[in-house]
Formats: structure tokens, sequence, C-alpha cells
């Protein structure tokens, strides 16, 4: 978890004048992938932005480089290690298919599972709209659709925290951000089965 940063009102008034900078090192030193988890234009913007309030943190005036070089140096090196990361966690992520929901073989228990979290999803079209999910979401999104399925083969909140290192708080709020998702899209209905048929 990363550490809380404690600005002044100069310091917030710093941050707020250089939102600029985040974006243009994003933009400028990573190569953006919206399919990678963690690497889509907002979590790399949002981890600039944590980097940027570290640097205003720890500006000092006196050491003679401008502020904006300074954060750049600061966010670029935040931005390389966020990637360095997100590289180290999905080589040592499971696998994890989704693959079985299309198999009518499917144990109805497992998808019992669901029905604590979203009781309006159809059932029927349970599998479509995960399959949908896992690939077209990125981000949480896409964790809550892998957190989704390890919990219809039994996973508890805490194992799926122990695999992917997280607190068990945060493999709900994956969860519940999959299902807002899953949600707006199966009331799309039509249009979401007409893709997952096409496919």
């Amino acid at each position: 978890m990363k550490e809380r940063v404690s600005l002044t009102m100069d310091q917030q008034a710093i941050v707020e004048q250089n939102l600029d900078i985040v974006r243009s090192c994003v933009l400028r030193c990573i190569d953006i992938n919206e399919s990678v988890c963690g690497m889509g234009y907002d979590d790399l913007y949002q981890e600039g932005c944590v980097a940027l309030c570290h640097a205003a943190a720890s500006y000092d005036s006196g050491a003679g480089a401008q502020f904006a070089t300074y954060a750049a140096a600061v966010i670029r090196n935040h931005l390389l290690d966020h990637c360095r990361y997100i590289q180290a966690k999905r080589r040592s992520a499971p696998m994890i298919s989704l693959d079985s929901y299309a198999e009518d073989s499917a144990p109805r228990d497992h998808l019992a599972a669901f029905d604590d979290h979203d009781s309006q999803l159809d059932r029927l079209h349970l599998a479509q709209l995960l399959e949908h999910g896992r690939r077209t979401y990125s981000g949480t999104a896409r964790l809550g659709i892998e957190a989704l399925e390890l919990k219809a083969q039994g996973y508890t909140g805490a194992d799926i925290a122990r695999l992917y290192g997280v607190k068990p708080n945060l493999v709900g709020a994956w969860i519940a951000r999959a299902m807002e998702r899953l949600r707006r899209d199966a009331a799309t209905g039509p249009s979401v089965r007409n893709e997952m048929d096409a496919a």
C-alpha cells in the first residue's frame, strides 16, 4: 500500500499548477497498454499524480533545480518503477480462464456464488457477460472479473487477496467495480449478446 503524502497549502498549489507535467511524462516516457491492468492511461496518470505529490513534498528550492525539472524526474522514475512492479506481478499472477462457464456441464453450485453480488443478473447470460468482461475490461474491472471466477471456484475473498498480494477489502472493491460494469452491460441486452454470438 502506498504511503500517504501530507502537503502544505503551498505544496498543494504547486501540485495543482503542474498537473500537465504528469500528462507529459505519461505520454512521453511510457508505452500505454489499456489491455494490461495498471498500464492504462488512467492508472498511469494516477501514479504520476502520486509522484507529483512526492515531488512537491520533497522539493528544495535552494538546491538550484526548477520544480518542473525536478518533478519530471521524480514522476518518470516513479512510473518506471510502477511498470517494473506491474511486469513482476504479471509474471507471478495465476492465469485464470473463464472458458469453463461456456460449458453446459459447469456445476450450478459454482454459479450460486454470484447471487450475493447481484441477484438481478440473468444466470443464463452470466457466461456471456463474464466472457465479454474478460475480453473488453481492463484495470480494476478486469481484476474483478478474475476475482468473480475464483469465487465461483470456491475461493474466499481472503484466498484471492493472498493470491494477488493485496488486502481482502481491495478484492471486494474489484468485484464491486466488475459487477457495476456487468450490470451496465447486461442492461444493454441484445448488443452484448450479439457481440458474443459473433465472436
